[in-house]
């Protein structure tokens, strides 16, 4: 009797080790993205990387060149639809990856805030400092798109 029960524990153990050995977790049901919404985030992304181009190529010679109404006109002018463009982006995006997204842009347009003070403020070290705080957010920013969705042309920043 007792050498029935002890097999049969076994054998009730044999049991529980297969089925949890052989079982998987859930594989991933399928692409995240449609490819509509595929071709939405490289457009929203190649808009953003634009505005940060265009923010790198303009913003460092008029600080240089202490041109402050040049800085705070460009902060408003071709940068004012920077916010439009990144909250589309961060909308288009899975939601898990919106939350650390949406911080990333408020991160960007804080130091932007900060970059039109200095200008207002004719204060070259602040201009520096928020511009680069700036550049480096929108990297930020830019790299939370997932790589697989981004786009052949636009390589991580």
């Amino acid at each position: 009797m007792n050498w029935t029960r002890s097999m049969m524990t076994w054998v009730l153990v044999a049991i529980a080790v297969l089925v949890v050995g052989c079982g998987s977790a859930p594989t991933n049901a399928g692409p995240v993205y449609t490819p509509e919404e595929i071709a939405q985030i490289q457009r929203y992304t190649t808009e953003v990387s634009d505005l940060r181009d265009r923010l790198t190529e303009a913003v460092p010679p008029m600080i240089a060149n202490e041109e402050w109404l040049d800085v705070e006109t460009f902060i408003h002018g071709p940068l004012g639809e920077l916010r439009t463009k990144m909250a589309s982006l961060t909308r288009s995006l899975e939601p898990k990856l919106q939350s650390q997204s949406q911080q990333t842009a408020r991160d960007v347009f804080g130091h932007l805030v900060k970059l039109d003070e200095a200008a207002r403020g004719r204060a070259s070290v602040k201009a520096i400092v928020n511009y680069n705080g700036a550049i480096e957010d929108l990297a930020a920013f830019l790299n939370q798109v997932p790589a697989e969705v981004r786009g052949t042309d636009e390589p991580s920043v």
